[in-house]
């Protein structure tokens, strides 16, 4: 009887060790991102020529594919780009460039959508992630015991979580050039199950196109998604104007 009561004490003991532990770590954590971290990258770095002061026009269009969309994303941009001396026309064929962006994804970042991956897919590419299917394995290796007690500890710092969101943009950007540009449009479509349909199109335009993506993130303590997104808004945005 003594020994059955003793193990009861011991297991007793060890789950609430456990729960100390987890619920200390899940502090800790908390502490250690209570202020807000920011970042934003680019797949690819766009160079334009230096213009004339008169020359510094430009004109953006911001559109969105996302479910959630950065309803003033197009405003920071503009504020940012007037900041720098650009004139915003209304007009594109007036413009000496174009910015053009598209909103593909605004929301949590997870283990199967990452900054990483989505800037690996560069633009027009795939969201794709970075760590599919990571840690399932550790699973059977656990104790009963040390189960019980994590779940006890996660319980306990459930009021305290790390919140990571990202905002995901493909940019299209135009600068105008002496003379003209001859471009080939090359189009592939499935006509049923075994057809192409192959079309091919010749452009003749007065500007040069680059593409790239840009990606920013956020991280804070507890940070729900209204709050992410202005952050992200205006981390995206600045990233926009300094390529001009």
């Amino acid at each position: 009887m003594r020994r059955w009561v003793k193990g009861i004490l011991f297991v007793t003991a060890g789950l609430f060790l456990t729960l100390q532990f987890s619920g200390c770590a899940q502090v800790a954590t908390g502490i250690e991102h209570a202020k807000l971290e920011t970042s934003a990258k680019m797949s690819k770095t766009v160079f334009l020529n230096p213009v004339r002061p008169d020359q510094k026009t430009i004109f953006v269009q911001v559109k969105s594919t996302s479910q959630v969309p950065m309803p003033n994303l197009q405003s920071d941009i503009v504020n940012y780009l007037t900041a720098k001396g650009y004139e915003i026309i209304q007009d594109p064929y007036k413009a000496h460039y174009w910015l053009q962006t598209n909103v593909l994804y605004m929301g949590k970042e997870t283990k199967h959508l990452t900054m990483a991956g989505a800037l690996a897919g560069g633009f027009g590419g795939a969201l794709i992630g970075s760590a599919f299917g990571s840690g399932y394995g550790k699973l059977g290796a656990m104790g009963v015991g040390s189960m019980i007690g994590t779940g006890l500890g996660m319980i306990a710092g459930a009021a305290i979580h790390v919140d990571k969101y990202m905002g995901i943009v493909d940019v299209q950007v135009k600068e105008k050039v002496n003379g003209n540009i001859q471009a080939k449009m090359t189009s592939n479509l499935k006509q049923g199950t075994g057809t192409t349909y192959h079309t091919t199109r010749t452009l003749n335009t007065s500007y040069q196109a680059y593409r790239t993506r840009v990606a920013a993130e956020a991280t804070q303590t507890n940070m729900n998604l209204k709050k992410a997104i202005p952050v992200l808004e205006n981390k995206i945005a600045r990233e926009l104007a300094g390529i001009f």
